[in-house]
């Protein structure tokens, strides 16, 4: 899950790309509400960063839904990640800067 958390927060986080690239890459990573919250973001109004740290679990109380936390150049993000299953890949249902 961490994994999952960085790989979105990475694609996320891309304010030189072209609204249709950075949709294209990042709403496959996404819950489908999540999809719909963030498909009208410009991504140029998101801060470039680069992660400064390995994603660290802060929340895992259910098999289904996690918080991780991500050092950055910028600020600390947290993801919530959630999985219909145990089979299912983690897709991410939020994208937080929580500070430095």
């Amino acid at each position: 899950m961490v994994k999952a958390a960085e790989t979105a927060l990475r694609a996320f986080a891309r304010p030189t790309l072209d609204h249709q690239t950075w949709w294209t890459q990042l709403e496959p990573l996404l819950t489908p509400q999540a999809a719909a919250d963030y498909s009208y973001v410009d991504p140029a109004n998101i801060p470039a960063l680069k992660v400064t740290g390995p994603g660290l679990i802060v929340l895992d109380t259910s098999a289904y839904v996690a918080t991780v936390e991500i050092p950055t150049s910028v600020a600390r993000y947290q993801l919530i990640l959630t999985r219909k299953d145990a089979g299912a890949p983690w897709l991410t249902s939020r994208i937080t800067p929580v500070g430095n």
